[in-house]
């Protein structure tokens, strides 16, 4: 057992009992789909990661659910052929691909990384098992809501401040984690005595938080993903715990107020800015990709703000920094995302997330800390904030204060004169 984890993962092990003790025949069941609920697991290095699975219908068309806690994502495109079932996440590049053995639907899902690399991450689904974690709730769990100041090591030792404010009712707990740079989105698991145990697949990314409460207040635990990722974390209650201001996390280089690029849009057409089209206008360039799940709460918080501000000179730009090195392969992962949110502005194909590209293709920042990243620009074509991250609607009153906030200051641009 690695880095120290044999107390939990033999809990899990012994919990679910999915991976360890079964034996896949040659062949599987080519029938029938079985429609419902299913409990889903990935295998990761810290364990069983546990999510909601429902395959079902719409209009007629079999569709599938992913769940995670509050949160329920719509799969629409799914298909069942030759035994062989395959889920496309949405707006993503990641694939879900199983067959039906013995009962069970046992694949693996199939995660794109970044260079262009994959990461096949063993799956095992079986219906009818409405737990998550434990067939049974254990008796007087400890209490783990609340806010909690959080600090993740990495492997190489570097530090980073997050925030987790959890809510538990019985034995269950969700919530999420905020970091200066985004949030973790819904998560959601139970308490086990001092033991809390949260995950999280919603299509994007796969995540396992695994923590033991101490006597003297202290949660400390592990952090995996799906992509294998590992970070150690601890952390104790604060009700008021603060992060950087996203304002402030980055900036252009000094004494330079404009940036300047041209990039393919999903066409290959070039797109230049400035432009004529954008003069005068108030304009928004965001910094994303499709394999951003923040990317994602962003991307549905700027159309609904274009649809209410355009008529008043407000235009997106989204540029997109992919994990594949090949254009073709970058260009469909962008249209996914587009067609996903209905993007009805211009979508651009930028680059890599690696080899610093983001800093090469706008050398006009100073640095670059996360995805997303939103240049605000004003009518006259100078960049008046830089907003690094978003918080998506699993953090609740901070999500709505923040897309207030990026409005008001949005409105404040647009009621000034040329």
């Amino acid at each position: 057992m690695n880095r120290g984890t044999a107390w939990l993962c033999l809990t899990l092990a012994l919990a679910a009992g999915l991976f360890a003790c079964t034996r896949e025949p040659e062949n599987a069941a080519t029938g029938d789909l079985p429609p419902g609920r299913y409990r889903a697991v990935l295998s990761v290095a810290g364990g069983d990661l546990p999510f909601g699975l429902e395959l079902g219908t719409e209009n007629g068309r079999p569709i599938a659910w992913l769940e995670n806690g509050p949160e329920r994502v719509r799969v629409p495109d799914l298909q069942w052929q030759g035994g062989l079932l395959t889920l496309r996440m949405p707006g993503y590049s990641h694939r879900l691909e199983a067959r039906v053995v013995d009962g069970r639907l046992v694949g693996e899902v199939i995660f794109l990384r970044p260079r262009g690399v994959t990461r096949p991450v063993r799956f095992v689904a079986m219906r009818d098992q409405p737990y998550r974690f434990f067939p049974r709730p254990a008796a007087t769990p400890l209490d783990f809501s609340g806010r909690w100041a959080l600090t993740f090591r990495d492997a190489s030792g570097t530090e980073r401040r997050a925030i987790a404010e959890l809510e538990q009712h019985g034995h269950e707990v969700h919530g999420t984690v905020l970091r200066a740079t985004g949030d973790d989105r819904y998560i959601a698991g139970e308490a086990r005595g001092d033991t809390l145990f949260l995950s999280r697949f919603d299509g994007g990314s796969a995540f396992l938080y695994l923590a033991r409460l101490g006597a003297d207040g202290t949660l400390s635990g592990e952090f995996h993903t799906g992509g294998g990722a590992f970070e150690t974390w601890s952390g104790q209650r604060d009700p008021n715990a603060t992060l950087e201001d996203p304002a402030r996390i980055a900036a252009l280089k000094p004494g330079i107020e404009r940036i300047e690029f041209t990039f393919p849009d999903l066409d290959g057409l070039p797109r230049h800015f400035p432009d004529p089209r954008h003069r005068g206008q108030v304009v928004i360039v965001t910094v994303g990709g499709s394999w951003c799940p923040n990317c994602h709460d962003e991307a549905a918080f700027l159309r609904e703000l274009l649809a209410t501000r355009r008529d008043r000179g407000l235009d997106v730009i989204q540029l997109m920094f992919e994990y594949s090195p090949d254009l073709a392969a970058a260009t469909e992962a962008a249209r996914a995302f587009a067609a996903k949110f209905a993007i009805d502005y211009p979508v651009l194909v930028a680059g890599v997330t690696h080899d610093d590209d983001v800093l090469r293709k706008l050398p006009q920042l100073e640095s670059f800390k996360a995805y997303p990243t939103m240049l605000i620009i004003d009518r006259g074509g100078r960049v008046r904030r830089v907003h690094t991250g978003f918080s998506g609607p699993a953090t609740g009153v901070h999500y709505q204060a923040q897309n207030r906030e990026l409005a008001a200051f949005v409105d404040e641009l647009l009621a000034e004169q040329v």
